[in-house]
């Protein structure tokens, strides 16, 4: 700067000497401007010994988050103008803040069908100044709203003067937000007659000017003592922002004096001023800046350092400022979880606590937002054109799309249940169309009444009770085949009678229930083997090629009926299996325990008795040691045939890799399905005899590949209740009867064939009445049957 001028710090003008004001001696500046004129600290002008509060937004931090909050929040939502045909723009601007569904749907459908993506009133929008861009003037909007209550807007033309929108046809150019403490009312009578706006060069982007009320775009939230201007939230908040400053100096003050509250020299005489200089002097020279050990300090003359304890008030000094955060955050409408304080919160997910109040804050918060401002710049919307309506697109956001997809699934939900997909829209708000067939009801076509059902449901478990379900996989994916099975099944039949029907319908479809159940834990078993058995497979073939090694440097020699026994050990593979499967068939023994009293309607807490769940899978693991041993003898087999065939490592190593995959694909099913079976029929059993179930029935498989001795069990039983501690007497595939407690029993001496891919269940059954020739039964899951006293 030339030495001939001078910058002035309190105009923010700069001055030729000779045109300076002469300099009176006598007058003095402030403490503010002495401190601003020296380059101090503010909280020093007071002898060092207060902090001064001026603005919340440049002081407080929880402040300045929450309106950044808000700010970022609307900026980040595309400002988008659309046409409306049809002379219906001013009927949609009408509609925007309706809360009634058709006019949502009316707004919506308007807005979306011819968006404008070009033309002066985007560019304007995109552009509003050259000093300012689109994501700093809707900033700018909302942090004045948020301050001070209240934000002004300036329609300018191309050279920044002002445009009066109460013109015929006003042309807006450019459009800037301004401080509004910078705006003063003018009132003559009870009318606003103008605005007085005062800036300055360095300041503002703008001279001081008169503007009429038609050159001012003004937006005022509710003020009761004021009614020409809004009311700041601040000012509510002002105590809460003071309270909070003060704690913020008072943890500087403590980090800076290296966390050291002070302390209080005592001593038995009177210390000369002298004295209490010198020990000041002392005390001081002890003390070090922050982050460096204090010096040792040496007093005399009987004084005593004493350290000031914790008081209530300095132990509740965290909460303290964790709840005026909570309270400035309450004022501004801004929820914790947007500035990421989510330890009183649980996460879930698209669906959680967080997401839904993320939802709600943009919903109201910066839905209310947009909507306010939405109506301060129509007026220059509109001056590009009467058929045209400005808005924000809140549905664009990720986490409304997000939101938008769960009321999807909820609709679809819905739909299956056969709720019309018109009365869906009405209630979800998908803002879909109304169509003609909207107001119809539908279903499933594999659904079907049971409450007077057909001959026979169609039978499609969800999975087979052999190994070979290619054939039932194919129909269950070919549309025809499942067609056909749902059209034989509601063929009325001459062959039985109601209530035979409604026996067999009912059994078929709680015995799918079961299934359905089954199967989550069928798929979570499977995992569980097939882990087991890729972790063997790489133990095998690394051993394996050990094995070659050895051989190969003639330090081994084996025969062919031993070299299984040398790269697999069996026994660990049943430990292994064991421990994997430890966990899952104890959750597995509770839930299907509570699965069977949730259909009896037991509602008191149940737990499967620790005991029987120790002999349970100590029983179960004798079984895991004989899957040890088929795994072993097959690729004993394998191995075998290689050998003899003269084959390479290479070969052999491929012959172990086959047997493992074809193991996995295979033989982990079953064994997941045996043990998930196993499992599910014992617990019900013991689940049912603890609570007091004094009879059973039992449920046959209702899938395609049923066994017949099976079939036989349920056809004798399901009419005709057993007690609950009598054996059932079933067929195996020789004819011969075995006897089970419940389906999968094999403690009672069941062979293999009565047990492996069994999908059969035991039912609960109770006594009501009975007479000299009827006996009349609840059984659970299937509903109240009278039978002949003759079979029991």
């Amino acid at each position: 700067m030339s030495k001939n001028l001078q910058f002035s710090p309190f105009t923010g003008n700069v001055f030729r000497r000779a045109e300076l004001p002469p300099r009176r001696e006598e007058k003095s500046l402030s403490p503010d401007m002495q401190a601003f004129v020296q380059g101090t600290d503010l909280d020093t002008y007071d002898n060092g010994n207060a902090s001064k509060f001026v603005t919340a937004y440049a002081q407080s931090a929880w402040v300045y988050c929450a309106v950044s909050i808000l700010a970022q929040s609307v900026a980040q939502i595309p400002f988008r103008i659309s046409r409306v045909k049809g002379g219906n723009a001013k009927q949609v601007r009408a509609l925007r803040n309706s809360a009634h569904p058709e006019h949502r749907k009316i707004v919506r459908r308007a807005l979306d069908e011819e968006i404008i993506t070009s033309g002066p009133v985007v560019d304007l929008f995109e552009r509003p100044h050259p000093t300012m861009d689109r994501q700093l003037f809707w900033e700018m909007v909302v942090t004045w709203n948020a301050m001070r209550g209240e934000f002004f807007i300036l329609p300018l033309d191309r050279m920044d003067g002002p445009v009066d929108m109460s013109d015929r046809h006003p042309r807006v150019e450019r459009m800037i937000t301004l401080p509004t403490e910078l705006f003063w009312h003018i009132v003559v009578g009870y009318d606003l007659e103008g605005w007085r706006y005062t800036g300055s060069p360095l300041l503002t982007p703008l001279p001081s000017q008169m503007l009429l009320p038609s050159e001012v775009l003004f937006s005022r939230q509710p003020n009761p003592y004021l009614f020409w201007r809004g009311m700041s939230p601040l000012i509510v908040a002002d105590v809460a922002c003071r309270t909070d400053y003060a704690g913020e100096q008072y943890a500087k003050g403590l980090w800076i004096n290296n966390a050291d509250t002070g302390v209080i020299v005592t001593t038995d005489q009177q210390a000369t001023k002298e004295q209490q200089a010198a020990i000041l002097a002392a005390l001081r020279e002890r003390k070090r800046k922050a982050g460096t050990a204090d010096r040792p300090l040496f007093l005399w003359g009987g004084a005593k350092v004493e350290k000031p304890t914790l008081t209530s008030q300095d132990m509740q000094f965290l909460e303290t400022r964790k709840f005026l955060r909570r309270e400035i955050f309450a004022i501004l409408k801004v929820p914790d979880v947007m500035a990421g304080f989510t330890e009183d919160l649980n996460d879930g997910g698209a669906g959680g606590s967080l997401d839904a109040q993320k939802i709600s804050f943009i919903e109201s918060t910066v839905g209310s937002l947009c909507t306010r401002c939405e109506t301060a710049v129509q007026p220059v919307v509109t001056s590009f054109g009467d058929d045209l309506v400005g808005w924000f697109d809140i549905d664009s956001l990720p986490i409304m799309q997000a939101a938008r997809r769960q009321r999807w699934d909820t609709a679809g939900k819905m739909f299956g249940i056969g709720v019309p997909l018109n009365d869906i829209n009405t209630s979800l708000d998908l803002g879909m169309p109304e169509y003609k067939w909207g107001k119809d009801a539908y279903l499933p076509f594999n659904l079907q009444n049971i409450s007077n059902p057909p001959e026979a449901m169609p039978s499609e478990a969800p999975e087979g009770e052999t190994e070979d379900d290619d054939e039932e996989d194919q129909n269950k994916s070919n549309p025809f085949a499942r067609m056909g099975r749902v059209l034989a099944a509601i063929r009325p039949s001459n062959q039985a009678s109601a209530p035979q029907q409604q026996l067999r319908a009912n059994t078929a479809a709680l015995w799918r229930k079961r299934m359905n159940f089954r199967q989550a834990h069928v798929n979570l078993f499977k995992g569980k083997v097939g882990k087991v058995l890729n972790v063997f497979r790489k133990k095998t073939l690394a051993k394996l090629d050990e094995v070659h090694l050895e051989k190969a440097a003639g330090r081994l020699s084996w025969e062919a009926k031993s070299l299984v026994d040398i790269i697999f050990d069996r026994h660990d593979f049943a430990n292994s299996l064991s421990d994997e499967l430890k966990q899952p068939i104890q959750a597995l023994l509770q839930s299907a325990g509570e699965q069977m009293l949730s259909e009896i309607g037991y509602e008191d807490p149940w737990k499967y008795p620790p005991k029987q769940v120790l002999e349970y899978i100590t029983g179960r693991q004798l079984k895991i040691v004989g899957v040890s041993d088929a795994v072993r003898n097959e690729l004993n087999t394998t191995l075998s045939e290689g050998v003899e065939a003269g084959e390479t490592h290479q070969q052999l190593a491929q012959r172990v890799m086959d047997k493992f995959n074809d193991l996995t694909a295979g033989k982990a099913k079953v064994i997941a399905r045996t043990e998930v079976n196993t499992a599910t029929c014992k617990a019900g059993y013991v689940a049912m005899k603890d609570v007091g179930i004094e009879h059973k029935s039992w449920l046959g498989s209702h899938g395609p590949h049923a066994r017949e001795g099976h079939q036989s069990v349920e056809d004798a039983t399901v009419d005709a209740p057993i007690a609950i501690g009598e054996l059932f007497d079933v067929p195996n595939e020789e004819g011969a009867v075995e006897q089970m407690m419940q389906p999968l029993d094999e403690e009672h001496g069941a062979t293999a064939g009565n047990i492996i891919n069994c999908q059969c269940d035991v039912v609960a059954a109770q006594l009501e009445s009975e007479d000299e020739t009827t006996a009349t039964f609840k059984i659970y899951g299937i509903g109240r049957m009278t039978f002949p006293k003759r079979k029991l």
